[in-house]
């Protein structure tokens, strides 16, 4: 990946509908070279998905939740499970598996508060894996990306 490449993932993350012509014109290549780097970067999976990112607060009745998840105990068959159940549920917008006093922390945006009890009840108070749970509900998001700092 050289410069030319970077520069072309940081203009995607910023807009990626941004035209091959636009493209080219803002880091100095030609569309078609612009084109073919894209194309390139799609095959070895630097470019993984181009999806549209909603904002929650334009749309009714969203709450986002932070939840911090002790498991009961370790091991690779209970963290793949567990992720695996993490993953079945679309209310889950991201969750890292961490270092330090908890073993996961969980993103998820549901509709109310009483889609997210019954969230919570699946996923963690009725799991076996799961020693404990600490629940906290974002007031105001200031700033939202998945961008990377290239």
């Amino acid at each position: 990946m050289d410069n030319f490449d970077r520069q072309i993932l940081m203009a995607l993350q910023r807009n990626s509908r941004i035209s091959s012509d636009e493209l080219g014109a803002e880091i100095g290549l030609s569309a078609s070279a612009c084109q073919r780097r894209i194309k390139k970067l799609k095959q070895q999976g630097v470019i993984d998905s181009e999806v549209a990112i909603l904002d929650p607060s334009k749309l009714p009745g969203f709450i986002t939740v932070i939840v911090d998840v002790t498991l009961a105990q370790g091991g690779e068959k209970v963290l793949d499970d567990f992720m695996r159940q993490l993953e079945s549920e679309p209310q889950v917008q991201q969750f890292f598996y961490v270092a330090g006093d908890v073993d996961f922390v969980v993103v998820a945006i549901t509709h109310d508060m009483t889609a997210y009890d019954a969230l919570s009840r699946r996923l963690f108070m009725a799991n076996d894996y799961v020693k404990k749970f600490t629940s906290k509900v974002v007031i105001q998001s200031q700033q939202r990306s998945l961008s990377l700092p290239l």
